[in-house]
């Protein structure tokens, strides 16, 4: 099913690292009055823009399509529920 176990690693850090930043720097309060959201980690306010949170944005893109690429089989369905849990997970914690 792992066509490329490095690159399946590396997407899978990359997900963790996108998606638990957006939650624990959300948390803490590093984006204030957040109004614009990509794959649910906030971007930007009506007065600025969070540098972070389009990086960690770009390394959430970047481990779906890297995890898209090292998968063997199932690639479309693995990404969309990754994609879903990518999503989701923010409202859950």
């Amino acid at each position: 099913m792992i066509k490329r176990k490095a690159l399946f690693r590396l997407s899978i850090g990359l997900l963790l690292i996108g998606v638990f930043g957006g939650i624990l720097l959300d948390a803490i309060g590093f984006f204030p009055h957040a109004t614009a959201y990509i794959l649910s980690i906030p971007i930007a306010s009506n007065s600025t823009e969070f540098w972070l949170g389009w990086i960690l944005s770009g390394m959430t893109i970047t481990g779906l399509v890297t995890l898209f690429l090292s998968l063997r089989h199932h690639q479309g369905l693995t990404t969309f529920v990754c994609l879903m849990a990518v999503i989701l997970t923010p409202y859950v914690f």
